[in-house]
């Protein structure tokens, strides 16, 4: 089985959040946002599965992700597992697998310097630890 099971979301950091979000959520009709938040805002697809996340270029805590870039999330069925193939093959990560917004996520740059996210939902028993 392949580590990666699908896109899980798709990023777009961008300088004016209010006007990207009407632009996505009303022109181009992605509805209202499933998550709604001060430097982030989640739009659901229509399969169900896909999210299509606007992210504040300029928001703390986060790597450094210009106006205009672009980011993937692939969902994996063993982020850890997976994460550290990727070390052994000399993958750069801004940061290594972590619990963060209640899921394991990771995050590293392809050759180019193009940020990709890794992501896994919580096990039952994670979620009380």
């Amino acid at each position: 089985m392949h580590p990666i099971r699908r896109i899980n979301t798709i990023f777009v950091y961008v300088r004016d959040l209010a006007a990207a979000k009407r632009f996505y959520g009303e022109t181009l009709g992605f509805g209202k946002p499933e998550i709604d938040g001060r430097f982030w805002v989640e739009f659901k697809l229509p399969d169900g599965d896909t999210h299509f996340a606007l992210h504040q270029s300029e928001s703390h805590g986060h790597a450094d992700h210009a106006h205009g870039t672009i980011m993937l999330s692939f969902e994996v069925t063993d982020i850890h597992k997976f994460a550290a193939q990727l070390k052994e093959n000399g993958v750069k990560f801004h940061y290594e697998p972590r619990k963060e917004y209640g899921f394991w996520l990771a995050e590293f740059e392809d050759m180019e310097g193009n940020v990709l996210r890794l992501y896994q939902k919580l096990h039952t028993h994670e979620r009380t630890v």
